[in-house]
């Protein structure tokens, strides 16, 4: 059931609260061993609306008029609160439990601290009367899927029935189904090497100045089929451990950046964690060589701040010059001021041309 809320909604102050990373919780999550996923059922409505607010929730039918006694679909600031509440409820189990809205993942090193955890977590949403959906719940289990990945081992993947629906797209015939398809291949876009370059023939078909049929040729189509392609070879990649030491991989082409944010393991092998890309405006793609390589650098740093600040990160490029960037002058004003913003993370940079890595052949395709 959905209401038009918009007149409330207009003179409503939504309280400020921020939504879970998803990418962070399936990162803290993959490193576990065991799991179980709680979809809760019919969440919004499950959250309480207070007394004096249930009067403005009024809507009108042919013959009544009714309130909301819970909090419904369409209110600005619902979905805030309703993370806000889950956090509450879960806060002093999020060493093992966590919230992104209704989805629920409890997850341990063993099984017999599992099965503790897991008691602990449903306990708490016994106590506020919270009400689950069996059918989509998974218990105890290795792997599980969670909020479209597949998690566990210290991996995490696409989900397989989001691969097959991707596999079995045709090719779209209007601008609004191909920002249908970016969007859907988007969401597995950490996992493909230089997505942006890639997806570059797609995305310039969503521009204003683009009929709305396509104009479908050679490109396009060869874009359409390598993504569909890469997308249904993806293999699993790593979870990043805090106490191991990161390498940031970047590369620079004359259309965008591509960056991979791995660590090393016990056999010295490079283990891929996500990969980042971003394709160059008009005036980037005139930027000289040694700028698209250090802008690569940096925007790999951002994409991957969350997980490396603080820590020693090496910076791996085939840019030789990129070594110089810290120890000289730049005469460029504007690598002066990326050599200054560099300085906000524990870094090294290291010059391998050519590199090749055993990892995944993933990886390798960075280049």
């Amino acid at each position: 059931m959905c209401v038009d809320f918009r007149a409330l909604n207009a003179v409503t102050k939504v309280p400020v609260f921020p939504m879970k990373d998803m990418q962070e919780l399936i990162f803290i999550a993959g490193s576990a061993h065991w799991f179980t996923s709680i979809d809760l059922l019919k969440g919004y409505w499950q959250i309480k609306m207070d007394e004096e607010s249930k009067p403005l929730t009024a809507f009108t039918i042919h013959n009544a008029v009714y309130q909301w006694k819970t909090m419904p679909f369409g209110l600005a600031g619902a979905s805030g609160t309703f993370q806000r509440e889950m956090n509450r409820i879960l806060k002093s189990h999020s060493e093992y439990a966590q919230a992104y809205m209704d989805d629920v993942v409890i997850f341990s090193k063993t099984f017999e601290e599992h099965l503790v955890h897991l008691e602990l977590a449903l306990t708490e949403l016994v106590k506020l009367g919270l009400s689950v959906k069996l059918d989509k719940c998974s218990f105890v289990a290795k792997r599980i899927k969670y909020l479209g990945h597949t998690i566990g081992g210290g991996k995490h993947g696409t989900d397989e029935d989001k691969i097959l629906s991707i596999k079995r797209l045709i090719r779209p015939t209007t601008k609004k189904e191909v920002r249908s398809v970016l969007g859907l291949m988007g969401f597995y876009r950490a996992y493909i090497p230089n997505y942006a370059e890639i997806s570059t023939p797609f995305t310039e078909l969503t521009k204003k100045n683009k009929p709305n049929d396509v104009s479908w040729g050679e490109a396009e189509q060869n874009s359409f089929v390598k993504l569909k392609e890469l997308l249904c070879e993806v293999t699993s990649l790593a979870t990043p451990d805090a106490n191991l030491p990161f390498q940031v991989h970047c590369d620079a082409s004359d259309y965008g950046v591509g960056c991979c944010l791995t660590q090393q393991d016990t056999e010295g092998i490079y283990r891929p964690i996500a990969f980042a890309s971003q394709k160059f405006n008009a005036t980037q793609k005139n930027w000289a060589s040694i700028e698209k390589e250090a802008w690569a650098v940096l925007y790999g740093l951002n994409k991957f701040d969350k997980w490396i600040y603080g820590t020693k990160v090496e910076i791996i490029s085939d840019h030789n010059p990129l070594k110089y960037l810290n120890q000289t002058t730049p005469k460029s004003p504007r690598l002066t001021r990326w050599a200054l913003a560099l300085q906000g993370w524990n870094h090294s940079i290291t010059h391998r041309p050519g590199i090749q890595h055993r990892s995944a052949d993933a990886l390798s395709r960075l280049r």
